[in-house]
């Protein structure tokens, strides 16, 4: 066991989904690895909090990041943009708004893009500007 490289990645780039099904199953394997030292305790220490398995943090830090290089300092609405019939419904895109909440003077906000709309000369989503767009859209 003194060898053992195992572990599980899941890495989508192509939406929020990929980066948010690795940290559920980081959460997911910690449960399962104490579940199974509980059994029979096993003589090898798994780092399942390890920041390079928390990729979701990695790709709210560039949003934030690509918003401060756009505003500045101000704060600002990261718009995250999906097909209507998927906001209830699709996980990740709720976490992701969610997420980015954490973050002092940063919004995030799950919309349809029909609730966006131009208001002198900016994007905005119910009256208050739009910094920034993330669109997931699967069709």
């Amino acid at each position: 066991m003194a060898d053992f490289l195992g572990y599980h990645s899941e890495w989508n780039l192509g939406s929020p989904g990929g980066w948010d099904y690795q940290r559920i199953t980081q959460i997911i394997g910690k449960v399962v690895w104490r579940k199974l030292n509980e059994i029979k305790p096993i003589p090898v220490d798994l780092d399942f909090d390890h920041p390079l398995l928390f990729p979701v943090d990695g790709f709210v830090n560039m949003l934030i990041q690509a918003l401060r290089e756009r505003e500045g300092n101000h704060s600002g609405l990261i718009a995250v943009v999906a097909e209507e019939e998927t906001l209830k419904t699709v996980t990740e895109n709720r976490n992701l708004a969610k997420r980015l909440n954490t973050t002092d003077g940063i919004s995030g906000a799950l919309m349809a893009p029909q609730e966006l709309e131009l208001k002198g000369g900016r994007v905005c989503w119910r009256g208050r500007p739009v910094s920034l767009i993330f669109l997931d859209f699967n069709t």
